[in-house]
């Protein structure tokens, strides 16, 4: 959906008008944009903690010009960059469609049949990428949008320059979790078979309505990515040997792009014909109109270029707010490098609590694998005082506490919280107790807290909300001091790593 521009948004990225916002991620806004000539595209806007340096810019220049090379019919055009603005931006030409993400949450899953059309369009856009000499890294249903003449892959081309970044600055694995190669969670060189990987997890998603390494907390869905065999019990018969292919560990066993095609089609060789799944006509519509409001509130006239709509946004109204150009200072980093440790006095011992500031905080924000619908009568749990494991307790002093606050737009929308943690018995860190989880998490209506009462060193804490609403914001705090932050639609993460690649080595 077309949300209204929100205080602090900028108003103008080069020479587009911006509009309307369309969605947000670890790597930054997308927007609605209008051209002076009246030509609509979606704009991204990247993050500015990501722009902060010299290395970014380059290597998103670099990427840009090789999306640029990207033809096929399934992929949205590029159409103009600046990656030495104050904030670095990129345009494409405007889909006006759902993403699979959205039509699957709010209509259910794909037939046999529409899955293999969907594939078969979907290698086709991998294979322009390819070709061109880029590999996507991020492929996933929020990148995947749906249009009548067929499916389209967006966000290629820039993934490789913020990962780059991110793994250089601070040490976080960018990608979706529940979408990522087993060769992407371990930091080592993602290739066309990772897009490979990223395929069959798509597939599986849209034949089941959810990722085949399942959800909660990210370390145990990164886990289960690396170590555990995909539940392809769902998936139909027909597609189940393909897709278990695609998600072999090994990069090696993975079928190249075009034998995916191959067997995607009909025993006869010929195109699996696309046709718009049930329930997405009005979805598509409703992109329609949304447009047509945009148009009608901005006054000017407007070209539509068919070819990026977001799966996010805060409703259809576009109403005037306080917004900034892009680069004013008035913009904050919501992807940063993680703040320096800090020592605090426990009864004559430390605690060590390092924050990662910002949306991404350990290995991903904005987790966006589907989850169970959950129900307006759902049992919920109150706020209130917890243990690591989950266990309600007494409201008790304790040397430290951790709140975990999960807010949404509209109140009383009921959200899945997940959380796990590792702490230490040893001041220095070096003997841990594992990991301890509250399972299958708790279901809660906004605004929840959860304070988690902490008598030793804590090594880290990821938190994941999920749910039906549009933006779910997840924060932590530590000593009553913010410490992380998320925000993204229908599922958010944040999370406090003291070294994240440390906790890496222990998962692996």
């Amino acid at each position: 959906m077309i949300g209204s521009l929100r205080a602090g948004d900028p108003a103008q990225a080069g020479p587009y008008v911006l509009l309307g916002r369309l969605a947000a991620g670890g790597m930054g806004q997308v927007f609605v944009g209008r051209s002076r000539g009246g030509r609509v595209v979606a704009v991204k806007v990247i993050h500015p903690g990501l722009a902060a340096g010299d290395e970014f810019r380059v290597r998103f220049a670099r990427e840009v010009d090789a999306a640029r090379r990207v033809g096929g019919y399934h992929t949205a055009e590029v159409v103009d960059a600046d990656a030495y603005a104050e904030r670095p931006w990129m345009a494409t030409a405007y889909v006006p469609g759902p993403s699979l993400h959205e039509a699957v949450t709010r209509n259910g899953v794909l037939g046999t049949q529409a899955v293999r059309a969907l594939g078969a369009g979907l290698t086709e856009a991998l294979d322009a990428i390819h070709a061109a000499g880029l590999v996507h890294r991020d492929l996933k249903p929020a990148n995947v949008l749906l249009t009548a003449d067929g499916p389209r892959v967006i966000d290629f081309g820039i993934a490789r320059a913020v990962e780059a970044t991110s793994v250089t600055t601070s040490g976080d694995v960018l990608g979706t979790a529940a979408y990522m190669s087993p060769e992407q969670v371990r930091g080592q060189e993602a290739g066309p078979a990772s897009d490979v990987f990223a395929l069959g997890c798509v597939l599986h998603f849209a034949a089941t309505g959810r990722s085949p390494f399942g959800g909660g907390p990210t370390e145990a869905v990164v886990y289960r990515v690396v170590h555990e065999e995909a539940d392809l019990g769902e998936v139909p018969e027909t597609l189940r040997d393909l897709v278990a292919d695609c998600l072999r560990k090994d990069p090696a066993a993975r079928p190249a792009v075009g034998e995916v095609l191959d067997r995607l089609s009909p025993a006869s060789g010929g195109v699996v014909p696309w046709q718009l799944p049930a329930g997405v006509g009005p979805l598509v519509a409703e992109r329609a109109r949304e447009l047509a409001e945009l148009r009608s509130r901005d006054g000017s006239p407007v070209t539509e270029v068919l070819g990026e709509a977001g799966d996010g946004g805060s409703g259809t109204r576009v109403d005037a707010v306080p917004v900034t150009r892009v680069g004013d200072d008035a913009h904050r980093a919501t992807t940063a490098r993680p703040a320096p440790r800090r020592r605090v006095g426990v009864r004559g011992a430390g605690v060590r609590w390092a924050a990662a500031a910002g949306a991404v905080a350990l290995l991903v924000a904005g987790a966006s694998w589907l989850v169970p619908l959950l129900r307006d009568d759902a049992d919920t749990v109150a706020s209130g005082t917890y243990s690591l494991s989950g266990e309600p307790l007494e409201a008790a002093d304790a040397p430290h506490t951790v709140e975990i606050e999960i807010v949404t737009p509209r109140a009383g929308e009921v959200v899945q919280v997940t959380y796990a943690g590792v702490v230490s018995t040893t001041d220095d860190g070096g003997t841990q107790q594992g990991q301890q989880t509250n399972g299958e998490g708790f279901t809660v209506r906004t605004p929840w807290t959860g304070r988690l009462p902490v008598e030793s060193q804590l090594l880290s804490l990821t938190v994941t909300a999920q749910g039906e609403a549009e933006d779910i914001t997840c924060r932590i705090a530590l000593d009553g001091e913010p410490a992380a932050e998320g925000t993204a639609s229908y599922s958010s993460a944040c999370g406090v790593p003291v070294d994240t690649s440390t906790i890496l080595d222990g998962l692996f």
